[in-house]
């Protein structure tokens, strides 16, 4: 379900960033977790 997509999206980001910490898509993979938490957490 979503709370499985947003670990595996999270788990990946957090490798590529620290792989790469200022990769463009590290940063756009975060901003894109963090709006997918927001829009599921509301009622």
């Amino acid at each position: 379900g979503q709370r499985r997509l947003l670990l595996e999206l999270d788990e990946s980001t957090r490798q590529l960033a620290t792989e790469n910490p200022d990769h463009p898509v590290a940063v756009k993979l975060t901003g894109i977790y963090h709006n997918l938490l927001r829009r599921w957490a509301e009622p």
